[in-house]
């Protein structure tokens, strides 16, 4: 759509005040002066071309005024031009221009090494394709201002606003409106050396229109949240260092810069006690031409956090939460649609100084010339993740639609590269379980469930609970039942029965009705067709159940001695029905 072309330019206008540390150089007293703010800005636009790797090119602008106010440096460009060449750059080169552009430069407020940047946006911009088709821009009241280090030019501190914005593609119809923007961020130190950097964005009121489409609708904010924290601003710096100096060495390959990239890689966790972020849209409302809604969403969030990579053990956390969503029913059947979801999880106590010997196993397995040496790299790095012993939480898990809600919370501890001391605990809890068939449809082993609902134990109203486990030699088990036999071998020794298990396609023969006539003259209800389906394995379960059993639905030896069943072992050279296969595994 034509409408991406035009967030683009608006994206464009943001680029050039991020870059505008190199308008600021060598930010001397003497300085300070219009005719040499004005030369420093044509220089930089000149290398547009070259720093964008050719996707940009100043074409000039009509006017250039430059002008001196007290000790700040003022300069003015009218109908600025640029070009954003494509794959094609005959007919694939879009012309933007902007039809006013202010640049400040003066001392910080602060004082100290540091000068103050700022941006007044331009009030309008248009984009025109090679097709001759044209995307306008026009913003109300943006401005951007930023304090930029004299020495490293790095921005210190920087916020961008804006009241309003629109885009419009008059080939098309295609429009959408937004604002109030605004977005700071600010580097900060302590007396002690530590450091932190809040970052804020804030974007309200969105309307769009998209004929290709076409729909309509609205979202009414987005909000993003992060900050980083860490005890060494002057580690920090160093680390900055050299990533500007790898990023200005212009005569090595994109290769090789990145590969001296990836060898800081194990000096990084050190340098942050905190990384953590959070963004929200709020109130997003999509609707069809005539009015009718499509889709509808109260608030979806998702967050993160990392903490403690500069101390002994650290922590990540991820949640997302999706509120109220609504679709239509042409998009999703009514009673499929995800309303409420709970995403919450991660791991605690990881050790930081494995997982640092890890970083620096990668490096050097990666460097290593010989394979003996990549092999002790290799070793290293699985010694290192064996050592990590994290704890991993579901601290929340939910799902709700018209007619099912789940939850869960789960724990595991220990490394699963050192199973000693491995163990894992799960509880999830099931509302309207009767209702689950309709939900997931036809899904492998869909038919299976009413096997869950005996293994299950009823609660208030209609919840269906469940405890899993897990640990050595008893690698899975549902409210105290062992149910690794859902795992079995579908190829028993030879002269050996097979046990019946769950499996997709489900098993058949004549031992399966065997098994079927034996449930029946117990009075349990079960099919007759020589195929362990969902019913039958329910079936099994249920005599299990009855008859002080393990319960998993697995007719196993112990099940078929009480049901009175005689194994009929399978005759030699038997295989099993063709595509059978336990659950997890391929034949």
């Amino acid at each position: 759509m034509r409408l991406r072309l035009g967030v683009r330019s608006f994206a464009l206008i943001l680029g050039l005040i991020a870059a505008a540390p190199a308008w600021a150089a060598d930010p001397a007293p003497d300085q300070f002066k219009p005719d040499q703010f004005k030369t420093e800005i044509e220089s930089f636009l000149g290398k547009l071309d070259g720093i964008t790797s050719g996707l940009v090119t100043w074409e000039g602008s009509d006017s250039f005024d430059s002008r001196q106010e007290g000790d700040t440096a003022i300069a003015v460009m009218t109908n600025a031009r640029l070009a954003i060449h494509g794959h094609d750059q005959g007919h694939d080169t879009a012309r933007v221009v902007f039809d006013r552009i202010e640049m400040r430069r003066a001392p910080a407020p602060d004082g100290g090494n540091a000068v103050k940047m700022a941006m007044v946006f331009p009030k309008q911009s248009v984009m025109t394709l090679g097709d001759g088709t044209e995307t306008k821009l026009e913003l109300k009241d943006a401005t951007a201002n930023a304090i930029v280090e004299e020495a490293s030019l790095r921005v210190r501190e920087m916020a961008v606003s804006l009241a309003g914005a629109r885009l419009d593609h008059a080939a098309t119809g295609d429009w959408m409106s937004f604002g109030p923007l605004s977005f700071s961020s600010k580097l900060t130190s302590a007396a002690d050396g530590a450091w932190s950097t809040p970052i804020d964005f804030e974007l309200k009121q969105i309307q769009f229109f998209l004929t290709e489409v076409p729909i309509g609708g609205a979202i009414d904010r987005i909000f993003y949240s992060a900050s980083s924290e860490g005890p060494d601003i002057a580690a920090l710096n160093r680390l900055r260092d050299r990533i500007d100096e790898l990023r200005q060495q212009g005569d090595r390959s994109a290769a090789a810069r990145a590969e001296a990239l990836l060898e800081l890689l194990p000096t990084v966790p050190a340098l942050f006690s905190l990384v953590k972020g959070e963004v929200s849209v709020e109130g997003v409302a999509v609707r069809a031409v005539n009015g009718e809604p499509l889709v509808g969403v109260a608030k979806v969030n998702i967050g993160g956090a990392l903490t403690g990579l500069a101390s002994d053990t650290a922590a990540w956390r991820i949640t997302l939460r999706q509120n109220d969503l609504a679709l239509a029913p042409a998009i999703l059947e009514p009673n499929k649609v995800p309303q409420n979801v709970v995403i919450d999880l991660g791991l605690e106590n990881v050790a930081t100084g494995p997982l640092r010997t890890l970083l620096e196993a990668i490096e050097k397995a990666r460097n290593e010339a010989t394979d003996a040496a990549s092999q002790q790299a290799t070793a290293r790095m699985l010694g290192a993740l064996a050592m990590l012993n994290p704890v991993f939480r579901i601290y929340e898990l939910a799902l709700k639609t018209k007619d099912v809600g789940i939850s869960a919370t789960a724990e595991a501890k220990g490394s699963p590269l050192a199973p000693k001391g491995y163990t894992a605990e799960a509880d999830v809890v099931v509302r309207g379980f009767d209702a689950l068939p309709a939900l997931v449809g036809d899904a492998p082993f869909a038919e299976y469930l009413p096997l869950l609902k005996v293994i299950g134990t009823a609660a208030a109203g209609s919840d269906t609970k469940f405890h899993l486990a897990s640990a050595p030699q008893k690698w899975i088990s549902i409210n105290g039942n062992d149910v690794t036999g859902w795992l079995s071998d579908d190829k028993p020794a030879p002269g050996q029965p097979r046990n019946l298990h769950p499996a997709h396609p489900p098993l058949q023969g004549e031992d399966v009705r065997a098994v079927q006539r034996a449930l029946a003259a117990a009075k349990i209800a079960a099919p007759q067709t020589g195929t362990y389906d969902g019913a039958t394995a329910a079936a099994v379960a249920q005599f299990q159940k009855q008859n002080a059993l393990n319960i998993d639905g697995v007719a196993d030896t112990a099940t078929r001695d009480k049901l009175g069943v005689k194994p009929t072992p399978p005759p030699a050279g038997a295989k099993p029905p063709a595509g059978t296969k336990p659950p997890g595994r391929s034949n």
